[in-house]
């Protein structure tokens, strides 16, 4: 008997679940209409400090996809990309000291970094993270900038009317 009523509650909650999906997916895109209004263009520097790779690749992939969304809604964006802190090592080109669990994650960084470089975002890659782990800015891709300090690199940007999006 209480095997019979788990299966319908499961059952039952599938069923909702699915159902709001399909509505959802039917349903018009949501818009950032009250924090847009009477802007024209927006600047934006997201600042990554993350030993995760899989939040980071994931964070890099929000990141094309805030400026696409604000595009399409009539703002232009300004984004830049500063790298902070144990986020440097997965920009390198041999992948050193990366294990083999987070290789995966660490080719899609790279990607979505290239990828946001096509689409005119800049990544800039602390330079004195780069020397706390022994890794010379020669080591960084190419699609990455290395600067002196990811720090002063936000401050400046701050500075220029660029709005700070930390994620640690």
């Amino acid at each position: 008997m209480k095997t019979r009523t788990s299966i319908r509650v499961v059952a039952l909650l599938l069923l909702g679940l699915l159902a709001g999906a399909s509505v959802s997916a039917g349903a018009a895109p949501l818009k950032d209409t009250a924090a847009l209004s009477g802007l024209k263009s927006a600047k934006a520097v997201f600042l990554i400090d993350s030993d995760n790779p899989r939040k980071v690749a994931h964070v890099l992939r929000l990141v094309g996809k805030t400026a696409k969304s604000m595009d399409r809604q009539g703002v232009r964006t300004k984004v830049v990309v500063v790298v902070i802190g144990p986020t440097v090592a997965f920009l390198t080109k041999d992948r050193r000291g990366i294990s083999y669990r987070d290789m995966r994650s660490v080719a899609e960084i790279q990607k979505g970094v290239r990828t946001l470089a096509r689409e005119g975002i800049r990544t800039e890659v602390c330079g004195v993270a780069l020397h706390g782990r022994d890794i010379d800015p020669k080591d960084v891709i190419a699609a990455a900038h290395p600067v002196g300090n990811g720090f002063i690199s936000a401050i400046g940007y701050q500075q220029k009317g660029y709005s700070l999006v930390p994620v640690y």
